[in-house]
């Protein structure tokens, strides 16, 4: 395939954010495990997580994700703090894709 033949398929722009990153994962064994991770880029409706352990996780898995934008990153991204559930889009070698909840709780910078 070429770079030409590649469409966008994101309806919001990703931003390049290094944000550290909670997620929780229901076990087969119905207990809740946690791991942190840093974000590699966010947008409105996901983000793509790195330096996590990606083992037993799979696209479709319903995770827990809790990030916090620091002040100084503010300027950028409109949200300080965005918690709630993501499904896992994809999982690659270096990370997960993730797509937010419609009802992810996103509180807004008041300027």
């Amino acid at each position: 395939m070429r770079t030409s033949d590649f469409v966008e398929k994101r309806r919001f722009k990703r931003l390049d954010l290094t944000l550290p990153t909670e997620l929780k994962r229901l076990s087969d064994e119905k207990k809740w495990e946690a791991q942190e991770g840093v974000t590699i880029n966010v947008s409105y409706n996901g983000a793509y997580v790195g330096d996590i352990s990606i083992k037993n996780m799979n696209a479709g898995d319903t995770l827990n994700i809790s990030l916090s934008v620091p002040k100084d990153e503010s300027r950028d991204f409109p949200f300080s703090r965005i918690a709630g559930k993501a499904r896992v889009i994809r999982v690659a070698k270096d990370g997960i894709a993730l797509e937010f909840d419609e009802d992810i709780n996103r509180l807004f910078i008041a300027n």
